[in-house]
């Protein structure tokens, strides 16, 4: 039975869950209600799982503000990067036609059950904080920027190849529900310029297990 080192969307996939939850927001619930194995978890991942808080709170803030004054532009605004606008304009085209108060109260709400169930989660299931963000490769981050142009993710991959790297350390999943990124083909490109261009330095990969690529 492998121990699993998980990314932060399947945290945060798991908080959001509802009976009307998509197939990976229910594919990540159920994966960890139904926990086989050591759950890891990266510091990384930790600082992250504040950023995407933070974000849906303006998001949420960038859609009423949108709800009050139609004029409201997305792609100008202090709340929302380039990568946030499209998630802004499906929530709206969700709850135009609503009232700001019934909005407000369903956001609010929505981020405090999530939030709940991530503090319960965090204080409960994590068998192994690992990584601190001051042990972090740089150098085993920027090779991995250079292919996967997201610092986030390549930080937390970073993680996870130094902790699996470790002499004694048996094979384990890296669980994502990331389709950019880390899709399998991507990881196994990853993998083989790693083969290629730093073989003498003995990086170990993790597993990949990636829930939008599996039935």
């Amino acid at each position: 039975m492998a121990d699993n080192f998980l990314d932060t969307n399947v945290i945060f996939n798991y908080s959001n869950y509802t009976n009307y939850s998509n197939k990976i927001i229910e594919k990540c619930y159920f994966f960890i209600k139904n926990k086989t194995g050591d759950f890891i978890l990266c510091y990384a991942v930790l600082g992250e799982l504040e950023e995407v808080r933070k974000k849906r709170a303006r998001i949420h803030k960038a859609v009423i503000e949108k709800i009050k004054d139609s004029s409201y532009s997305f792609e100008n605004n202090s709340l929302l990067s380039v990568r946030d606008v499209p998630k802004a304009k499906q929530l709206f085209e969700k709850f135009k036609s609503a009232s700001v108060n019934n909005v407000e109260k369903s956001f609010s709400d929505e981020r405090n059950l999530s939030e709940i169930k991530i503090e319960k989660f965090l204080q409960t299931n994590i068998d192994e904080k690992v990584i601190p963000l001051s042990q972090i490769n740089p150098d085993l981050v920027n090779k991995i920027y250079d292919i996967i142009p997201n610092h986030a993710d390549s930080m937390i991959l970073a993680s996870a190849i130094q902790l699996q790297s470790q002499e004694g350390r048996k094979l384990f999943l890296f669980v994502t529900a990331d389709g950019k990124d880390l899709d399998p083909n991507g990881y196994e490109f990853l993998k083989g310029q790693f083969e290629i261009n730093y073989p003498k330095e003995s990086w170990k990969f993790p597993e990949l297990l990636n829930f939008l690529f599996t039935k």
